[in-house]
């Protein structure tokens, strides 16, 4: 990809940073008649399909590379608020990682371009799927289902789930909700806004955090819990003990890490010199890989 069309991209997603903090200040556009930030034109890459979900036509796209051969792992790639499918495998690096590393990536597009990742005193996300409590969780629940048929590569103990922004708070509630489908998250700039106190089973939660993100801010503020209650909070539903073990990445970038957590699993908090998007992170950090190396290694039961 070329310079100018990656910037092209970055820029095209961070157009959508207006819309998630006017979400966040509670301006309403539940009626769909902004402006559709964050979109691009061109189709996504991969097969795609439609499904039937409480009444509502849902479609995503899967692409299986010709690297998997057999038990591949799955990556579902959620993209931010305003933005589609087709933006976010272009930005992300997911879809790249996937044709090298033999994994299957898959694409769904949120209602209007956003997910109900839900809302409450950690804070609110996003648009008209919130605004019309559009069941997201069971959505991503029928495609897993479809996908464990139509590809009977795929490893069905190895379905994990990311994205950025208003997908990554949609990735940590299905890893709250349906962590019974989905072996691990890991996602970049946001939080788990429902308000569960309890989990089905223990799962490994990563969250990837830009410390200059002016939109949903690193800090706890009055519109968001912040990276490290969240962080924490994450911790106590899985049972972690200890404290996190702190690891330099660069000079201003640095991971923290509870390992001492129930069934295995492990909570970490990338805190990085980035805005909002942390695929243009400040210290070219390979947001990809970090993401596939912090799901990989953990197995549904």
């Amino acid at each position: 990809m070329s310079v100018q069309m990656r910037n092209k991209l970055f820029s095209t997603l961070s157009a959508g940073v207006f819309m998630l903090t006017a979400a966040a200040c509670g301006i309403d556009d539940s009626d769909g008649s902004g402006p559709e930030v964050g979109t691009d034109s061109s189709e996504v890459q991969g097969t795609a399909f439609s499904i039937n979900v409480g009444g509502r036509t849902r479609t995503y796209a899967v692409a299986q590379p010709s690297t998997c051969t057999a038990n591949c792992p799955v990556i579902v790639d959620l993209h931010g608020f305003t933005s589609t499918a087709t933006g976010e495998q272009n930005a992300s690096g997911i879809f790249q990682l996937g044709n090298q590393q033999g994994i299957i990536t898959v694409w769904p597009s949120g209602l209007n371009n956003s997910w109900n990742a839900g809302r409450g005193q950690f804070g609110s996300c996003c648009g008209t799927s919130l605004s019309n409590n559009v069941d997201d969780v069971g959505f991503m629940r029928a495609m897993v289902a479809k996908i464990k048929v139509d590809f009977p590569r795929a490893d069905p103990k190895r379905f994990y789930v990311t994205g950025i922004s208003n997908g990554c708070a949609m990735s940590q509630r299905l890893a709250a909700e349906a962590n019974d489908i989905f072996a691990a998250a890991a996602c970049s700039s946001l939080y788990l806004l429902t308000g569960e106190t309890s989990l089905a089973r223990p799962i490994s939660v990563t969250e990837i955090h830009g410390l200059q993100d002016g939109t949903v801010s690193y800090n706890q503020s009055s519109a968001w819990t912040g990276a490290q209650n969240n962080f924490r909070r994450w911790a106590a539903l899985d049972g972690c003990t200890g404290s996190p073990v702190r690891t330099n990445l660069t000079a201003s970038s640095f991971v923290e890490r509870f390992s001492s957590c129930a069934a295995g699993t492990q909570v970490a908090l990338f805190s990085i010199r980035s805005g909002h998007i942390t695929y243009n992170n400040n210290d070219g950090l390979n947001i990809a890989q970090i993401t596939f190396d912090n799901l990989k290694n953990f197995t549904l039961p």
